[in-house]
């Protein structure tokens, strides 16, 4: 049977495919959480403005404006176990230039539990695959926060200037980040390895041998460890995949890789994702996490494109029309692989085309 989808039915269906082939499961909500879930967690949602009401119990509960949270808070740890879902769920928040409450659909993934190198991979890899069938033109940019954090400790920063740093490394801000490293008396042979490593463009295979060319030796045994491995599974179909250091995540959530999404022709990205580990420590839950979500309402103009229509085909009848032919004419459009609605009036609707067949006449 050929179906007709909208362009966005297709890339949910395409999604939900390629997560199921990698053992994912459905992970399927209500509408609504408790909304102290929320309530403690704002700076990780993409909007800290929530709708809100009251149960008949006098409980407040809150629209979903996220979907991790939810399984994070069902999630459960086994050790050499992980939890691998999917889902496609809408949520409710803020969007849109006139930034009002809307009803988004949003689609990712979450594995959770007792991770290694193997499963970080293959979020990325799934990450990347779901730009792909987004549009060719795409880029999965990577970081990994344990880079800066090792810097952090090199030079022997406090809290507040590594946000600062932080910040600084995310806006490429090379004039700040110099008067930065001036005043706090940092060593600048260092400035200028980080100035080189934000710089830096490549693929995650590449990635460990230049890192161990363009620094001095401060970052963390374990973090190279990590990258090599991810570089050993990477291969010429990852190349979508690139290290961009600028690449920062809220570090209260994230911790390790971090990715983000784009697609030509859109300047947000349209994928977040990273390891959380940090996230499962603040709702007392066990073992590492990591994940994404594909950003519907971002790329709502790009699969909404173009014209929309009711039918591609407008079959137009009457009563002198027998009924057997208005009932053939449809049967066949439709084998030809086209959705058809069969009307006595052309009004009120939106069709590609018509084709009249009143009165026994047929005439496109």
């Amino acid at each position: 049977m050929n179906i007709s989808l909208k362009k966005d039915e297709k890339l949910l269906y395409l999604l939900r495919e390629l997560y199921r082939q990698y053992g994912y499961r459905s992970f399927r909500m209500s509408k609504f959480e408790k909304y102290e879930l929320y309530a403690g967690n704002k700076d990780f949602l993409v909007s800290d403005r929530v709708i809100t009401f009251t149960d008949t119990n006098g409980e407040l509960l809150a629209l979903k404006p996220d979907v991790t949270l939810s399984i994070i808070r069902n999630a459960s740890f086994a050790p050499g176990r992980k939890q691998k879902l999917y889902y496609q769920e809408n949520v409710y928040r803020p969007g849109g230039s006139s930034h009002q409450f809307r009803e988004i659909m949003q689609s990712g993934l979450e594995c959770i539990g007792d991770l290694d190198s193997y499963d970080v991979y293959e979020v990325l890899y799934l990450a990347a695959k779901s730009l792909k069938e987004i549009s060719e033109q795409s880029v999965l940019s990577v970081s990994h926060l344990g880079i800066l954090s090792s810097l952090a400790e090199a030079i022997g920063a406090e809290e507040e200037d590594q946000k600062l740093l932080l910040h600084l490394a995310a806006a490429r801000n090379s004039h700040e980040l110099t008067e930065l490293f001036r005043n706090r008396g940092w060593d600048e042979a260092l400035l200028e390895e980080l100035k080189e490593l934000l710089r830096l463009n490549c693929t995650m295979k590449a990635l460990p041998d230049l890192l161990r060319e363009s620094t001095s030796g401060w970052i963390e045994e374990s973090v190279l460890k990590e990258l090599k491995e991810l570089s050993e599974l990477s291969g010429e179909q990852d190349a979508l995949m690139r290290f961009d250091l600028s690449v920062i995540n809220d570090t209260h959530y994230y911790n390790g890789i971090v990715f983000q999404g784009f697609v030509q022709g859109i300047s947000e990205k349209v994928i977040s994702g990273g390891r959380y580990d940090s996230l499962l420590r603040r709702m007392n839950r066990r073992g590492s996490g990591i994940g994404f979500a594909v950003y519907f309402g971002i790329l709502e103009l790009m699969l909404r494109g173009g014209e929309v229509f009711d039918a591609e085909v407008l079959v137009l009848y009457d009563e002198n029309t027998p009924l057997i032919r208005v009932k053939d004419t449809v049967r066949k459009l439709q084998e030809a692989g086209k959705t058809v609605s069969a009307q006595r009036s052309d009004a009120g609707g939106h069709y590609r085309e018509t084709l009249d067949i009143r009165g026994g006449t047929e005439n496109a």
